[in-house]
């Protein structure tokens, strides 16, 4: 089924066809995969449907958050499903360098105080930090 071609019939044809065939394929509900990814349930119905186009924090979140692979999803080529291997070498790159970050005695004290401010901090602070980081990562 993950292999069919372009020009199979009942093959979805758009970016929004294709959304939905690998959320019903995942046996996904709507709700979830907009929670999962941080969009409104009419926000993804709307890609779904074809009135819209993802943005790129729609994309981000598809890729960090599922295993829906995106040059599929936006050329309908290749596999729908990511290779998990490259995703787990990714993560097992970015474990080391954060481990050699952490040698770092004030880079530890203040990812120690980030941890602290998410598991005992208000709603407040914690969307301070989050928008401190969305203002890094767009300036980036």
């Amino acid at each position: 089924m993950h292999s069919q071609s372009k020009n199979t019939p009942g093959y979805p044809a758009t970016v929004g066809g294709r959304l939905k065939y690998w959320r019903k394929v995942s046996r996904l509900r709507l709700v979830d995969v907009a929670a999962l990814i941080q969009v409104s349930q009419g926000s993804l119905s709307d890609l779904e449907n074809d009135k819209s186009l993802p943005s790129s924090t729609t994309l981000t979140g598809l890729c960090q958050k599922t295993d829906m692979n995106l040059y599929w999803l936006l050329t309908g080529e290749g596999s729908m499903i990511g290779k998990k291997e490259e995703r787990f070498q990714a993560e097992s790159s970015a474990v080391s360098g954060l481990m050699a970050w952490m040698q770092d005695k004030d880079f530890r004290k203040t990812v120690m105080k980030l941890l602290s401010i998410f598991e005992k901090g208000s709603s407040a602070q914690k969307a301070q930090i989050r928008g401190f980081i969305a203002g890094v990562e767009a300036d980036h």
